[in-house]
């Protein structure tokens, strides 16, 4: 169970650290982004022109990860530093420590200036829910600002990043219809998305679902009977197919609510990190497509390549 650290601190420091005044670089750019789903777009768009390093490992817990010596190493180097912003990155403080003035340091989820939606339940709710990632419309402005910034940081490439980023924002484009029919076929009295985090809130949104998770930010207290508690009583009123849970946290809680409910517990899903590369989320598209994928057919009751979901199979077997 995690302890509480609601950070705002780093905020104090110098909003030119977070957009305007980026320094050109005359080579190559050593380009830092702090998780394997950001790293990932700001990959689309620097492609071979960057040298990237990405300070959370797939698979890691990005809310509140430790950095490591390599990590301060490839932020004394960096020449140019992507985070997300509204509190995603508990740490800041010591990246902006770390970085100083000698590189910017780019809020890109703030710095594009699309819609925020609040974290609906817990211990931080009302402040922005910083996985806009989820809405691939977000995610296309995303790259405009990666797009943007690199090509201010490294003019002689600008008309190859903003090219990359254009094209990725077609993809999402596409990728967003194909998410909306491949949904649409869940009927409206399952349209309900209980998570572990309460991350799907954009997801949500695009794809009118209702969403509620055990807790609202990975940052909080998990797991408490008044969380729990709270979800039984949802699940009781709605009688929704199956519950989820992300790559990054422990299946229990779900699990142990679905055996109290006799609900389907369905997983992983990915939010905050990419899988592996031989994995079913070894990129942005296919995390969102895997997630929908899952969704769908979990919440109809219907089985994936013939086989039921790794989490349906380890309920059967509780």
């Amino acid at each position: 169970m995690r302890s509480t650290r609601r950070a705002h601190c780093w905020l104090a420091f110098p909003l030119a650290a977070m957009v305007g005044g980026v320094p050109a670089a005359s080579a190559t750019p050593k380009v830092v982004a702090t998780f394997s789903v950001l790293g990932d777009l700001v990959n689309q768009v620097g492609g071979s022109d960057i040298e990237l390093v990405v300070l959370t490992p797939t698979g890691a817990e990005v809310h509140e990860w430790e950095l490591t010596p390599n990590n301060f190493i490839a932020l004394e180097d960096a020449d140019l530093v992507f985070y997300n912003g509204y509190q995603l990155e508990q740490w800041m403080r010591q990246v902006y420590a770390t970085v100083g003035n000698r590189a910017p340091l780019i809020a890109v989820a703030e710095k594009s200036e699309y819609q925020t939606r609040p974290i609906i339940t817990g211990e931080y709710t009302g402040d922005p829910d910083p996985h806009l990632w989820m809405d691939p419309r977000a995610t296309a402005a995303f790259l405009e600002v990666i797009a943007d910034t690199l090509a201010e940081i490294h003019p002689d490439a600008a008309d190859d990043y903003r090219a990359r980023a254009e094209a990725a924002s077609e993809t999402l484009a596409s990728l967003h219809e194909e998410i909306g029919e491949l949904l649409a076929g869940v009927p409206e009295e399952q349209r309900l998305l209980i998570t572990t985090e309460a991350a799907f809130g954009y997801f949500a949104d695009t794809y009118d679902f209702r969403h509620d998770g055990v807790w609202g930010n990975n940052a909080e207290t998990e797991g408490s009977p008044q969380q729990i508690m709270r979800i039984v009583d949802l699940i009781e009123e709605h009688r929704p197919r199956a519950l989820f849970w992300e790559s990054t946290l422990t299946d229990r809680y779900v699990s142990s609510i679905a055996a109290d409910t006799g609900l389907a517990v369905a997983g992983p899903l990915y939010v905050d990190s990419l899988s592996e590369p031989d994995g079913d989320a070894s990129n942005y598209v296919a995390l969102m497509r895997h997630n929908a994928l899952l969704i769908r057919n979990a919440l109809l009751g219907e089985e994936k390549n013939g086989e039921s979901t790794s989490g349906e199979k380890q309920n059967e077997e509780q």
